[in-house]
């Protein structure tokens, strides 16, 4: 019973540091961009939704700066657009400019804006600090007296862009720093059409909420300000609409990002950025239609993810697989919930945070199965005979103890499979695959297997000690090596694979961390966990992928049949590393890699570093050729040439096409 409790208090302390850090990352505004994509994505989930049929847009475009002229236009010109207007009697027409430019004409228009009644214009607050006083200033640009004073309202056009410049909310008013309020477009225009006051409003809506953009761009029915003036187009739509009228062309640079922008509308045309009178026009839609979407208090949030991450962790076991299933299914089910939230009930449920949450419940499981091994393990004493002293290793499947063989004396290295996996008859197989085939091998520069068995329920393998620094870590500390000693390191392993190929193995995993440098200069190859064993191969099939992306040859990359070229592919990357401190695409993701693999040649390492012997850099080439028979065909070849310094028979390469894949045969 106390050893139950012990064990639930610690995956609870485990997973409570999971949530403190998780609060801590928030804190740091850590989640802000991944939640507002979250919202983007819920958008362009759902899709784009029929244009408000209450709401018409005349757009000043390029083909009304075309036919009109430069921008900005005479006071008569919007005076014969009212004109128009007027006889299809809109309910209310909104200006999304700011006639703030004094002209002999603003006592014209004036006077058609008075007789309209229903005419609203536009402001805009603007910002802006002085370092020396240290205090914010606010001016406020609005319309000529005359025309300010002949409109219902001047409302306030401003947006709130978040860090990534996309609109995403809209704000019903302004503050400055007098507390004095400014109310926007959308709000004005609102309480005129629902003949309710302003203070009555604010007690209604949220004075900021996100915006339910009925879709893109132009989704919203919108008219060439040219095409209206000159009756070009019908301009009965007008007939009791709310009118906007407001600049669409890009040119006039009044237009943002918003969810929609880089949406596909029908798989085919990508949406770009939304104008400013468009965005207006959705803001005061979801007002009237009361359809704005409400993102729930940050409190809220916290129940969520404190429920999620306890959940997820303590519904888990200690099969990784399953564990993973979990999550996956977790995150999934969320997923479904906020999507269903957002379409039928505008509601924004958290997203980044919750999904971040189950996925830290996962990692501290993870983080619990591996404490409870270490804290038992350590001082234990294997088959009555090897005595665990400390780890000095771990990784996803296990861990490595530094051990005394009480018979021998000598220090011995113990690895012992996670518990989690020890019922996984396939992880067992492949940590045992190690054994049989060090078992089979016996050569000074392959790490050699002593012993291997099962105790209680952990599988152990018991190896050589080994004192020094894997190539990886020596890489990352030095950089690249010099070039005749990296051809030692390289013609050290060779003779390994040999002796692999001799007895008809193959690595499948040649990598710098598995290739080791002792205290006294040996090279040493080790983890057999994922070899080809020739006869006694069970585990992998044709078509599965094994190895490391970076490292593995084009067809290990295809899940093809590999032999002993595969691994001479894969020391060649090594070789590549080794004398350039690089990977040839260590900046391109794993899918990329592994395309790149199948339809180039590596770069040549004289690219990096033109101070390379061009004889090792032939070598290198030869040994990453893309089709296997233009390879060294055996590392006795390989090794012939590293000590010539230059290959006999370098390789030429060819012109390959995109078409061309690892599997199909050479050419003659």
């Amino acid at each position: 019973m106390n050893k139950f409790k012990n064990r639930f208090l610690l995956k609870f302390l485990i997973l409570s540091i999971s949530f403190i850090i998780l609060l801590i990352l928030n804190i740091f505004d850590i989640f802000s961009l991944f939640e507002n994509r979250s919202i983007d994505w819920r958008f362009q989930i759902r899709g784009e939704r029929p244009s408000p049929k209450d709401i018409v847009i005349i757009g000043i475009d390029d083909d009304s700066l075309s036919e009109i002229g430069n921008w900005p236009w005479a006071r008569s010109i919007h005076g014969k657009l009212l004109d128009i207007i007027r006889e299809q009697k809109p309910k209310l027409i909104i200006f999304d400019i700011v006639f703030d430019i004094r002209s002999k004409e603003d006592q014209i228009l004036a006077k058609k804006i008075k007789d309209l009644n229903n005419v609203i214009l536009a402001s805009y607050l603007s910002s802006s600090s002085d370092p020396k006083l240290n205090i914010v200033l606010f001016n406020l640009r609005e319309s000529v007296p005359i025309l300010k004073n002949s409109a219902l309202y001047n409302g306030i056009s401003n947006l709130i862009l978040d860090k990534d410049k996309v609109v995403r909310r809209g704000k019903l008013y302004f503050e400055d720093l007098n507390k004095n309020k400014y109310y926007s477009l959308a709000l004005y225009a609102y309480s005129y059409i629902k003949n309710i006051s302003i203070p009555s409003l604010l007690k209604i809506f949220p004075s900021e909420f996100y915006i339910n953009f009925s879709g893109g761009s132009f989704n919203i029915n919108i008219l060439s300000y040219y095409g209206v003036i000159n009756k070009e187009i019908d301009i009965s739509m007008l007939k009791n609409k709310i009118v906007f009228i407001g600049a669409v062309s890009e040119l006039l640079k009044d237009s943002y990002m918003v969810p929609f922008t880089g949406y596909k509308r029908w798989g085919r045309i990508s949406l770009g950025n939304m104008p400013g009178v468009e965005v207006h026009a959705n803001i005061l839609s979801n007002l009237l239609n009361k359809n704005y979407l409400i993102p729930l208090p940050f409190w809220f949030s916290l129940i969520i993810s404190f429920l999620a991450i306890f959940i997820a962790g303590f519904i888990q076991g200690k099969k990784l697989l399953i564990n993973l299933i979990i999550t996956f299914l977790g995150i999934g089910i969320y997923f479904i919930i906020s999507i269903y939230f957002f379409v039928e009930r505008n509601i924004i449920l958290p997203f980044t945070f919750p999904i971040f949450s189950i996925v830290l419940g996962f990692i501290g499981n993870v983080v619990y199965q591996n404490i409870l091994p270490r804290e038992s393990l350590e001082g234990l004493i294997i088959k009555k005979r090897y005595k665990l002293i400390r780890k000095i290793g771990a990784g996803g499947m296990a861990t490595v103890y530094l051990a005394k063989d009480l018979h021998t004396k000598d220090n011995v290295a113990v690895k012992i499979l996670h518990p989690q996996y020890s019922e996984d008859s396939q992880t067992v197989e492949r940590f045992l695959r190690e054994s049989k085939a060090s078992t089979i091998l016996n050569h000074p520069n392959i790490v050699r297997v002593l012993d291997q068995g099962k105790e209680e329920n952990y599988y152990f393998i018991v190896m050589e000690y080994v004192s020094g620094k894997n190539l990886k870590k020596i890489i990352e500390e030095k950089g690249a090596l010099p070039p005749l000693y990296a051809k030692e390191i390289i013609i050290k392993v060779a003779e390994a694979l040999d002796h692999a190929n001799s007895k008809k193995i193959v690595h499948r995993d040649i990598k710098p961390q598995n290739i080791m440098i002792t205290s006294d200069g040996k090279v040493k190859l080790m983890d057999f966990g994922i070899a080809h064993l020739g006869s006694l191969s069970t585990i992998t099939q044709t078509g599965i992928f094994m190895g490391t992306p970076q490292y593995a040859s084009p067809e290990q990359a295809e899940g093809s049949k590999v032999d002993i070229r595969s691994d001479i592919y894969s020391l060649g990357v090594v070789f590549f590393e080794l004398l350039t401190g690089f990977l040839p695409y260590s900046e391109d993701t794993t899918i990329s890699v592994m395309f790149k693999k199948l339809q180039e040649e590596l770069p040549d390492p004289r690219s990096l570093k033109p101070e390379i012997p061009d004889g090792l850099a032939k070598i290198v080439k030869k040994m990453t050729a893309r089709f296997p028979e233009d390879r060294y065909q055996s590392p006795k070849e390989l090794i012939e040439d590293l000590e010539r310094g230059y290959p006999l028979f370098p390789y030429e390469g060819k012109n390959l096409s995109s078409q061309e894949t690892i599997i199909k045969p050479k050419e003659e």
